[in-house]
């Protein structure tokens, strides 16, 4: 799930996503450490799969289950002073939601797009001119085990 929107991100033609992101500056991120995050060029996005859940069985004997993935997209940007990077994260933001809510999830019956929530990065560090937003994507999906 989480490989599909790094895939449905990198071939967005949103304004922000093609001409302040390049496609390598998209991707799962399997490294998330402060040494990582420091090397890479800004703007940049990672996409993480939090956790797969089955908080329950649909039907008699596990005919079917019902699973939910919890997709993270980190927005990382950095600008001349904070306000700068603090933006342009928020204006990329913008973009990663709508292209996300409007080609991801759309299967009712399989695949939906549950929930989102946004976490707006704050400024702790003066000399801090890094942002970083979060945005949380919550899916269920019904999978047939009987057809696996």
């Amino acid at each position: 799930m989480a490989l599909s929107v790094v895939e449905t991100l990198r071939n967005s033609n949103r304004l922000y996503l093609k001409t302040h992101m390049d496609d390598s500056a998209i991707r799962y991120g399997y490294d998330l450490t402060g040494e990582m995050l420091s090397r890479q060029p800004a703007p940049f996005i990672n996409v993480v799969l939090r956790d797969v859940k089955s908080p329950q069985f649909s039907a008699l004997g596990g005919g079917s289950v019902d699973q939910t993935y919890e997709v993270l997209v980190y927005i990382i940007t950095r600008g001349t002073n904070y306000e700068n990077a603090f933006r342009m994260g928020l204006n990329i933001a913008g973009e990663v939601f709508d292209e996300v809510y409007t080609t991801t999830g759309l299967k009712g019956t399989t695949d939906s797009l549950m929930e989102y929530s946004l976490e707006l990065d704050h400024r702790t560090n003066q000399e801090d001119l890094t942002c970083v937003h979060l945005l949380t994507f919550t899916y269920d999906r019904r999978i047939n085990m009987r057809k696996r």
